[in-house]
């Protein structure tokens, strides 16, 4: 009769433990799309950027008032290909990219506006088929690039 009684209990137990834990239980949420790349820095690299393939000491774009997301370059750019990084001096960490290597940065604004990043290959870059003066926009919050040709 004790062994029956201690079993009760023991199963009694079992039980609140189970519906306790059960109460902490979150639904799952899920969330689609990118989540936003969040830096203080932003920087681009090659032949088109003021730097060249300079990685140690690449050129960096300003982060806007209205939102620490948004880096934005205004100089020249030479006709040529670049990619972007979040950090100096490792060609190993992940890179911003163009979805589509070579996809075109020119008087008419970039072929695409989405982006991508990762490391590795393959090894997709913009390329500035115009040289002069721009405006490039990052959105590290919606993974988009605008570009603009302030002249020549």
């Amino acid at each position: 009769m004790k062994a029956i009684h201690i079993l009760t209990s023991l199963i009694i137990l079992s039980l609140a433990f189970a519906l306790a834990a059960c109460e902490g239980e979150k639904d799952l949420i899920v969330i689609e799309g990118n989540l936003p790349i969040k830096t203080s820095a932003f920087y681009m690299v090659g032949d088109a950027t003021p730097a060249g393939w300079d990685i140690g000491n690449p050129t960096a774009l300003t982060p806007t008032e209205e939102d620490p997301l948004v880096f934005v370059y205004e100089g020249h750019l030479n006709s040529g290909e670049m990619k972007c990084c979040l950090k100096t001096g490792d060609w190993g960490a992940p890179f911003v990219r163009p979805v589509t290597n070579g996809c075109e940065i020119s008087g008419s604004g970039v072929q695409e506006t989405t982006f991508i990043m990762y490391a590795g290959d393959p090894d997709n870059k913009w390329r500035v088929t115009e040289a002069g003066n721009y405006r490039l926009t990052f959105d590290l919050r919606n993974w988009t690039i605008a570009a603009q040709l302030l002249g020549k």
